[in-house]
């Protein structure tokens, strides 16, 4: 049973994608390493990804820096182990927010509906089955702590060894809390201490020093640069314009409340978006070229068929556009529920490849943050974004008589190479009187 040196390289990162950022190595150099433990978190342009280990040996050498990128099929970690030892089946890895979970199994399915096309959801083949490992001797703190990407990047924002955290959290998973109290010197689960009563320090006298630097150069970065990279590009190659129209949500937020209070809505609060939804795909379906985009080398506009509804999720890891996939097939109960699903899934780091890809176009509410609208910028390659603003009780003209009504408005930012401005214009006042009269949704859908 002689050594000998295995080479693992980054595997196929699927949906297109052909490199990753290495964010964080969970190892290192000379560490000895189990069959499936976590290597190391890396970061796509569309999840952060924590690989395990796909042998059981002593790590070697560890190819790459924190924040380099590696290709896919280039090395990214040599291993000293025996022939005989274990090792994982040459399964494709599981991209998914973080790491090998043992719960993703048993995560429902999700139904694939509609017509198949490119980038849509494919349903992987059932994993071969894997050899079980030997099992631990149980310790009271694991080698490695439970815990999602946002945690483990504010743990490593305030200096804690999260490994030496004792988690709180279901299955022992280390919780924001933990990190935060550990980082105060506070065990797990006990409160943080009241905050004493501030005392205004007096104004500081000119000259006087002042500690630490006035400036601070954060590395652009991960999901931060695929943003940036992917906003100058659009903002670049596409001719963007963008109306606004301003309408009476007084009818919409009247159903949004019946609706909550329906047996249909099993006790859950159903917001403006879903009906805002619906109300988009209907209008879609009259509008085709809205829901479209433009295919440069082939010198063609391709006008989509289907409606799957991209939604600007405000995450600890920057902006995501997670998908709901074939809008046109749910009802607003179900709308609602996928809304929340991929929403949260977002923001706790579990979302999936293929979950941010393949929107025909976006939704982003800036309403949530109370503005009244904004420019927002098409999601290439996009034809289209919609941007929904906050509902206020503003004074209302109706009929000769002024009366208080919920107010909202629209941007719809276009590229002007597909639709003209008076076909947007067409399209957004379709849409508005939709949402002024949601009971016309019955006659369109």
């Amino acid at each position: 049973m002689a050594d000998e040196v295995r080479q693992f390289k980054l595997p196929d990162l699927g949906e297109g994608l052909e490199e990753a950022e290495i964010v964080s190595w969970l190892v290192k150099e000379g560490e000895e390493v189990e069959l499936n433990q976590p290597l190391v978190e890396v970061e796509t342009e569309k999840a952060l990804v924590q690989i395990p280990s796909p042998y059981a040996g002593v790590v070697d050498k560890l190819h790459g820096d924190v924040g380099e990128r590696v290709k896919v099929g280039a090395p990214l970690v040599s291993f000293k182990t025996s022939s005989d030892a274990p090792e994982a089946g040459k399964r494709r890895e599981v991209l998914v927010g973080y790491g090998p979970d043992e719960g993703a199994s048993r995560r429902r399915r999700r139904r694939k509906i509609g017509r198949a096309e490119q980038g849509d959801v494919e349903v992987e083949p059932e994993p071969e089955p894997q050899p079980e490992p030997e099992p631990e001797p149980s310790r009271s703190v694991p080698a490695k702590a439970l815990a999602t990407p946002p945690v483990r990047k504010l743990a490593k924002e305030l200096g804690v060894d999260i490994d030496g955290v004792g988690g709180s959290g279901k299955d022992g998973r280390v919780t924001r809390e933990d990190v935060v109290a550990a980082s105060e010197g506070r065990g797990a689960g006990q409160p943080a201490a009241v905050a004493s009563v501030t005392k205004l320090e007096p104004v500081q006298r000119r000259g006087s020093t002042t500690e630490g630097p006035l400036e601070e150069r954060i590395p652009v970065r991960s999901i931060r640069r695929t943003i940036a990279e992917r906003l100058v590009r659009s903002y670049s190659e596409i001719p963007h314009v963008t109306e606004w129209l301003q309408l009476d949500a007084t009818e919409l937020m009247r159903l949004r409340a019946d609706l909550t209070a329906s047996p249909e809505a099993e006790g859950g609060k159903i917001s403006p978006l879903p009906v805002l939804m619906k109300a988009l795909v209907a209008a879609l379906r009259k509008h085709p070229l809205i829901n479209s985009s433009w295919d440069g080398e082939r010198n063609e506009i391709v006008v989509k068929r289907f409606y799957h509804i991209g939604i600007a999720t405000d995450t600890d890891r920057g902006l995501l556009v997670p998908v709901v996939r074939d809008a046109d097939q749910l009802s607003v109960f179900d709308t609602a529920r996928e809304i929340a699903r991929v929403a949260g899934a977002a923001r706790d780091g579990t979302i999936t490849p293929a979950e941010l890809s393949g929107s025909t176009i976006t939704i982003t509410n800036v309403g949530s943050f109370g503005m009244e609208s904004g420019t927002p910028i098409i999601n290439f390659p996009e034809a289209a974004i919609l941007a929904t603003g906050a509902i206020t009780k503003r004074p209302w003209v109706v009929g000769d008589q002024i009366a208080v009504r919920d107010v909202m408005t629209l941007a719809l930012s276009f590229d002007h190479r597909i639709i003209d401005g008076a076909e947007a214009g067409r399209f957004l006042r379709y849409l508005g009187d939709l949402i002024e009269k949601p009971a016309r949704l019955f006659g369109v859908l």
